[in-house]
């Protein structure tokens, strides 16, 4: 590929200009467009309502509570599991 192959109205892309030579390459990027950004639609904000109930939002408390019950669930289920392997491996000696 040389200069005179590079027409001035082919449309180019950013992809297409990397396997172009160092002087297409710079040629074909003073060319190009800067890249375009669409802008972020403002929305409307509306004003809080104040807050007449307390939120709903779960405590620190509440978290850890649920928290350590899965937990404390897990490790129930596994010794179940663990306990019942132990008596097949037993039974079957």
């Amino acid at each position: 590929m040389n200069n005179q192959e590079l027409a001035f109205d082919e449309p180019l892309s950013p992809e297409l200009v990397l396997v172009f030579p160092p002087e297409l390459r710079a040629q074909a990027l003073a060319r190009l467009e800067p890249p375009s950004r669409p802008t972020p639609r403002r929305r409307a904000v509306a004003a809080p309502a104040p807050a007449l109930v307390e939120p709903l939002a779960p405590s620190l408390g509440a978290l850890l509570v649920a928290r350590v019950g899965q937990l404390a669930l897990i490790f129930i289920a596994v010794t179940i599991l663990v306990l019942v392997m132990s008596l097949v491996a037993n039974a079957m000696r």
